[in-house]
Order: C-alpha cells, then structure tokens, then sequence
C-alpha cells in the first residue's frame, strides 16, 4: 500500500508497481493536483524526467506539493517593510465618527376615534334581518401631516360570541372622505362606490383597506348588512359585534 498525498488530501491506495507518473495522473481530478506539483518519493525530490521512471513500492510516501514562488515572498518582506516603517512617512487617522440628524414626535401618525352611528337592531331566535349604514370610526392624519400610504384594518374582536347567537353576520365596509366623497380602498386607482368595498363576517373576521389618495380626515363606514341567528333559546354568547380598528403605515 502507497501513502499520497496532496495538501490536506491524502489516501493510502494500492498503487505498488506503478510510477509515480501513473498515480500522478490517476489522482490529478480527485486531488485537483495542478501540473507544477513538485512530487516527492519517502521525502525526496523528483525530476519531471524522472517521473515515468519511478516506480513505487509498499510502504512509500508519495508526496505532491506546489512550492511557494518567490513573488509572495517578496510580496510578504514589503507589507512587513510598510508595516514598521509606516510611521515614518505617512501618517492619519483611519477612523472617524458622525451623527445622523434624526428627530421623533410623540404624536402618532394616525389617530383612530370611534364614531358610531349605525342604528342597533334585535333579533328573535332563527330570525333574518338587515343591518342599516352608519359610521363605525375616524381616521384623523391631520395632527402629524403624514400623506403617504396607509392602511386600515377593521377586525371582529368578540367573534367567539357572535357565534353563539348569529348563523350570519355580514357587514359591507367602506370609506369616505370628511366631506363624503367616497375613498380607492382596494389599490386600482380608481374611486367606485360599487367595487370600492369589503366584507367583514363570521367567516372573514379581519378586513383591510388601503386608501389611496386619502385627505385628513377620513370615515370608515357600514355601507349595509345582513344578520340571521341561531335557533333560540340563547343561553350564551352576545348579540353586539365589537368592532376593533387598526391604522398602519404601507
């Protein structure tokens, strides 16, 4: 058995009774053994020439290695010249500090208010009704003068309630302007009241709308509803939504 090795790579294989060209060659592409490797048989060098002659024994080292060229020492004496003498002809400083001009407000961007004015309604068990439009919150950027994309997420805080006393409950969302004109709440820059609207149910307890080109002061409102409840009598749950109103900056 033949010991080669190359860098950190090294196999003990089978190779008695070939040259050390012959194993050079066999181990070239799984080592990567470049052509300049320098071979070395039990510690001693050998010639190129001699390579196709050398013919290899049980218990040989076959050693291949690239020998550092002169270049990289040269290389090396420089930097370490540079290194002591640097003092001596150059010198500054190779560090420096700043401070970034950043200031905060203890405003919000955004102020959410509730503002409720959807009519209530009553409901007997196993009952269909309609539930009337109404305003359910402002959304005021007025006092920070924030006028870049937002968004507005109206969620079902008490849905585990609901349940128990609602089959169904649907509430159309929308929002209008102060004045109300009504908001692009669904990203297709265009403001249409018959497409600019979502859905918040038992089935879809968390709606978001993105308002574009929104002004100050703004309405999230029901535009309309519907609600059809369980077969009475109720023992559990409630029969009032409660409404929760996030605003994050997009």
């Amino acid at each position: 058995m033949v010991e080669i090795r190359y860098g950190e790579q090294f196999e003990v294989s089978e190779l008695a009774g070939q040259t050390v060209s012959e194993a050079r060659e066999q181990f070239k592409a799984e080592f990567g053994i470049p052509g300049k490797a320098q071979a070395k048989l039990n510690g001693s060098k050998i010639k190129g020439s001699a390579e196709l002659d050398t013919v290899l024994t049980d218990d040989d080292k076959l050693t291949f290695a690239v020998s550092r060229g002169k270049g990289a020492y040269l290389v090396g004496a420089l930097l370490l010249a540079l290194a002591v003498t640097g003092g001596i002809f150059a010198s500054g400083f190779i560090n420096a500090t700043t401070t970034l001009n950043a200031t905060t407000s203890n405003n919000n961007f955004a102020e959410v208010t509730a503002n409720n004015t959807v009519p209530s309604w009553s409901a007997w068990g196993f009952f269909k009704g309609s539930i009337s439009a109404g305003d359910i919150f402002g959304v005021n950027t007025a006092t920070s003068g924030y006028n870049g994309d937002l968004v507005v997420t109206v969620s079902l805080g008490n849905a585990d309630q609901l349940v128990k006393r609602y089959r169904a409950l649907s509430l159309q969302l929308t929002m209008l302007s102060s004045a109300g004109a009504q908001l692009d709440i669904n990203n297709d820059s265009s403001s249409n009241a018959s497409t600019d609207w979502v859905v918040l149910s038992l089935d879809n307890g968390s709606v978001s709308m993105f308002p574009n080109g929104q002004t100050d002061q703004m309405r999230v409102v029901v535009k309309k509803g519907f609600f059809i409840t369980n077969v009475a009598p109720f023992t559990a749950g409630s029969a009032t939504p409660e409404l929760f109103c996030e605003v994050a900056q997009r």
